[in-house]
C-alpha cells in the first residue's frame, strides 16, 4: 500500500507543471553614443515592484511593476564612461505561484563610446607604415571655458558641449575666454561678444591639428524688457516672459492669455488664476489676476503648514481691530494679522481657495498649526455665552440662598415675639 501511494505521488509530482523563478536586466545595446538613449529590459517570470538606480546616465523610470514578463525603460547615457543600471527587486517580490522569491539585484553595463577619445586612443598607437611622418593630433576639446558674468550651467567639462547662461536685463555683452587642450588647436568665437534682449547663441569652434573640429554652444538669455504692467499698492509690476527658474505652484496649469493685446502666460487651477510678475524692486514673484478687470489684486504665496496648503494673499481679514504683522512661516515672509498684542502668539491669514472665494485661519505661531477662523470666533462667542450663563446661575443661588436666610431669620424673630406674648 505504501509503495501504491508513493508511485502516485512521484506520478502525481512528474504530470504537474514546474514553474522556475526568473528575474533578469537586459540592454538593447552594448554601446552608447555620448548622450544618447538606449532601452533596458526588467523582469522574467516573478511578480513584483522593482527598483532602479543608474550612475553616469538618467533613466526615464525609478520603479517598475514586473508581473511574469519585462518592462522596457529608456535610458539616456552620459557624456562618458559606462552606465551602469541596478535593479533590485522590493521586499514581498514572488514567484508566478506566489512564493517569496528572492534573487537580489541585478546590474547590467553599456559603454560611453567617444570618437574624440577613439582618436586621442588611435595617436598613441605607434604608426607602423611610416615613422619618418609624424602623425597630426585629432584633439579638439577644450580645456576651460570662462565667461565674464554670470554663471554657466552645468559646470564646465571638457566633454560637454551645451551650456546655458541667465543674464540680467540691460545685458550688452560678454567676454568669452577658452583655452584648448592641445596648443596646436585653433579657438574662434571667444571674445567680446555683443547681446541683444531674449535669447542670444554663442558659438566656439574648436579645429583641431588634424582639420576635425568639435563645437560649444552656449545659449545665453539676456532677461527682456516686460511688455504687461499693472499698476499694484501704488507700484509697478511688469509680467516676466521667461519662465525659467520660476516654481510653479503644484497643479497649476499654463497657457498663453491676451491683455491689453499682449500675449502672457497666466496659471490657472479651477478660479484661480495667477501671473509671474517683477517688482520694481527686481523681485518676482506670483500675483493673483482678476481677469473680468484684467488687473492685480493681491500677491499669492503657497504656504505647505501641516501637510495642508494655503494660498495666501495679502488683502486684509474682514474682521476690525487686526494689525498687520510680517512673520516666516518656513523661511516664506507672509502677512498676518494679529488680534492683540496679549494675544501675540495667534494671528490671522487670509487665503485664496480654490472656487475664487476668500477664506481665513487663524495661525498660532508656536505649534504651526492653523483653524478655520470663523469656527474660532463661534467657539469664543459660545465659551462666552456659556460663562455669562454660568454667572447667572451663580447670581441666582446666592439671591436664593439670601432669601432662605431671611426667611429664617424672620420665622425665628416670630417665634421669640410669640413667647413674650405668652
Amino acid at each position: 500500500m505504501k509503495k501504491l501511494i508513493f508511485i502516485i505521488g512521484l506520478c502525481v509530482a512528474f504530470i504537474l507543471p514546474v514553474h522556475a523563478a526568473s528575474f533578469k536586466i537586459t540592454s538593447s545595446t552594448s554601446k552608447v553614443a555620448p548622450n544618447k538613449t538606449f532601452t533596458i529590459k526588467v523582469g522574467g517570470d516573478c511578480i513584483g515592484k522593482v527598483n532602479l538606480k543608474v550612475t553616469n546616465g538618467t533613466l526615464s523610470k525609478s520603479s517598475v511593476w514586473v508581473e511574469e514578463g519585462y518592462e522596457s525603460i529608456s535610458v539616456k547615457a552620459g557624456s562618458s564612461g559606462i552606465v551602469t543600471v541596478t535593479a533590485t527587486p522590493e521586499e514581498g517580490f514572488s514567484d508566478s505561484d506566489a512564493n517569496i522569491y528572492n534573487p537580489g539585484s541585478k546590474s547590467v553595463k553599456v559603454n560611453i563610446s567617444t570618437p574624440s577619445s577613439s582618436s586621442e586612443e588611435k595617436e598613441d598607437k605607434p604608426n607602423n607604415v611610416d615613422n619618418s611622418t609624424p602623425k597630426k593630433s585629432g584633439n579638439n576639446q577644450l580645456a576651460s571655458l570662462k565667461v565674464s558674468a554670470g554663471v554657466l550651467s552645468p559646470t564646465f567639462e571638457s566633454t560637454k558641449s551645451e551650456y546655458t547662461l541667465e543674464l540680467a536685463k540691460g545685458s550688452e555683452e560678454i567676454i568669452v575666454e577658452a583655452t584648448a587642450k592641445d596648443n596646436k588647436a585653433k579657438i574662434e568665437g571667444i571674445g567680446k561678444i555683443n547681446l541683444h534682449p531674449g535669447n542670444n547663441e554663442i558659438k566656439i569652434l574648436v579645429t583641431a591639428e588634424n582639420n576635425t573640429s568639435k563645437t560649444y554652444l552656449i545659449k545665453v538669455y539676456v532677461e527682456e524688457e516686460p511688455e504687461v504692467f499693472f499698476n499694484y499698492n501704488n507700484k509697478t509690476i511688469g509680467i516676466v516672459k521667461n519662465l525659467k527658474g520660476a516654481i510653479i505652484p503644484e497643479n497649476f496649469t499654463v497657457s498663453n492669455y491676451t491683455i491689453k493685446d499682449k500675449n502672457i502666460s497666466i496659471f490657472t487651477k479651477e478660479n484661480i488664476a495667477i501671473v509671474y510678475g517683477i517688482n520694481e524692486e527686481q523681485v518676482k514673484s506670483f500675483y493673483v489676476l482678476d481677469k473680468e478687470k484684467q488687473e492685480i489684486i493681491s500677491t499669492f504665496t503657497p504656504i505647505n503648514i501641516n501637510n495642508r496648503i494655503l494660498y495666501v494673499v495679502d488683502t486684509k481679514p474682514k474682521k476690525e481691530n487686526v494689525f498687520l504683522e510680517k512673520i516666516s512661516i518656513k523661511d516664506t515672509e507672509v502677512n498676518c494679522y494679529s488680534l492683540s498684542k496679549e494675544e501675540a502668539n495667534y494671528c490671522v491669514l487670509n487665503t485664496l481657495k480654490e472656487d475664487g472665494n476668500f477664506v481665513e485661519y487663524l495661525y498660532e505661531t508656536t505649534e504651526n498649526s492653523v483653524q478655520l477662523f470663523p469656527e474660532f470666533l463661534n467657539h469664543m462667542k459660545t465659551e462666552e455665552n456659556q460663562k455669562e450663563a454660568n454667572n447667572l446661575v451663580l447670581i441666582l443661588v446666592s439671591l436664593l440662598e439670601l432669601c432662605v436666610i431671611i426667611f429664617l431669620v424672620f420665622n425665628r424673630k416670630k417665634g421669640s415675639t410669640y413667647e413674650k406674648a405668652k
